[in-house]
């Protein structure tokens, strides 16, 4: 009850900008029920040119949103890199919608309530309005509303960011069954974030989102389980939640499977199971997937040999900037495997991963052999692309420096 009262005074403390509105302005909450009641807009709509910015408002196309920060990486050996742990967006924005849609609840009962104008105003970037517009639901049990309260806490979205107020509406959801509360909540607890960290707390919420059908979840608690962390390792139940998770189109589990395939790990090793969910995964744009993917197809493990596709896959990850895929594809280029020979393009790119500190010997001594004209134009080209990208070349040398560091080279 310490909770809920500490909501409530929360909510006092929020709404009171909403009402700060010009003389004479209508109410902020009405004014957008009676757009959507009269037809000007509906509630499931993303055309914020539609209607003007509500009274204390900016519009959704000049908001600036703090972009969403990223999952930690549990197993380096099965996830590609991710950058630090930080907080992520929580919602299921389209999961949330669907149920609106169909005028169902978070647990998939027929709602009481009325067409979520809440969720319609978080679409058009109109958080202040939306926070208000969610409150009363939230306060009346309205799972999905609570969900989205904490969403605009935690995230800082047209309210002061408020972390333990998040988790707070995010426990009510959760106790209500709402799979993206008990997903979020989860991450509170299995990082420390607002809640004490309790990996054992943390595993169990994100099961509970799992077995709702919630596909980041599944994945997150598949990880748990591989590293026996809060909860008993099992690599067999954890393949499991992945495939769940990989079925659901989610390209990190995706990737995380195939890995899972060539290494035996909770199933029995298999490369075309591999080769598969790495495909999934590349297609998808995980770029870990596409080299991983770019290396059965050259060497015709688990999928028939094919250089030509091996190379436009090495390509893909190349020019997403992955140092590995451009040293591997600045190999085929100038020994014409998979592509033309082109000797100004595979000395371009083998720069640019070399800069990186991913050197091999072949190319070394290949490059030291190129002309002088050919192997200055590209250290120019090079030069330009690491200048897009806040950085500079380093010059060409015959020194392999860390070659042999890359591992599983294309045969």
């Amino acid at each position: 009850m310490k909770r809920l009262a500490g909501v409530a005074v929360l909510s006092l403390a929020l709404i009171a900008p909403v009402a700060a509105q010009k003389p004479g302005a209508e109410p902020v909450a009405e004014s957008v029920k009676q757009r959507i009641d009269q037809g000007l807009v509906s509630a499931g709509e993303m055309d914020p040119p539609l209607i003007p910015a509500p009274a204390g408002e900016i519009s959704a196309e000049i908001v600036t949103i703090a972009p969403d920060p990223l999952l930690s990486v549990p197993d380096a050996s099965l996830a590609a890199p991710v950058g630090p742990t930080r907080l992520r967006s929580t919602v299921d924005t389209a999961a949330i919608e669907q149920r609106i849609d169909k005028g169902l609840t978070a647990a998939g009962e027929k709602s009481a309530f009325e067409p979520d104008y809440a969720f319609g105003a978080f679409q058009r970037g109109y958080f202040l309005t939306a926070f208000s517009l969610a409150l009363d639901r939230a306060e009346a049990g309205d799972a999905a509303a609570q969900t989205l309260l904490g969403e605009l806490l935690s995230r800082g979205l047209g309210v002061k960011q408020d972390l333990p107020a998040a988790a707070d509406w995010y426990s009510l959801a959760g106790d209500r069954g709402d799979p993206e509360a008990l997903y979020a909540l989860g991450r509170f607890h299995l990082e420390g974030v607002a809640v004490k960290a309790d990996a054992g707390k943390a595993a169990d919420l994100l099961k509970r989102a799992a077995k709702g059908g919630h596909g980041v979840a599944a994945r997150e608690f598949g990880y748990l389980l591989l590293q026996g962390k809060g909860v008993a390792k099992n690599a067999m139940l954890a393949a499991a939640h992945l495939r769940r998770a990989a079925g659901q189109g989610d390209m990190d589990a995706q990737y995380a499977l195939g890995g899972l395939y060539v290494e035996g790990v909770g199933v029995v090793a298999d490369e075309g199971q591999a080769a598969r969910w790495y495909g999934a995964a590349a297609r998808n744009g995980h770029v870990g997937a596409q080299i991983e993917y770019a290396i059965l197809l050259f060497n015709g493990r688990g999928v028939p040999r094919n250089e030509a596709v091996a190379a436009r896959w090495f390509r893909e990850a190349a020019s997403a900037d992955n140092p590995l895929a451009q040293m591997r594809l600045s190999r085929l280029l100038a020994e014409g495997r998979g592509v033309e020979t082109d000797p100004a393009e595979a000395a371009r790119w083998y720069l640019i991963a070399s800069n990186r500190g991913v050197q091999d010997d072949f190319m070394d001594n290949w490059l030291a052999g190129l002309d002088p004209p050919t192997r200055d134009a590209a250290a120019e080209a090079a030069e330009r692309w690491a200048r897009a990208r806040g950085g500079r070349v380093k010059a060409a040398s015959n020194d392999a420096g860390v070659a042999g560091a890359v591992d599983k080279q294309a045969e």
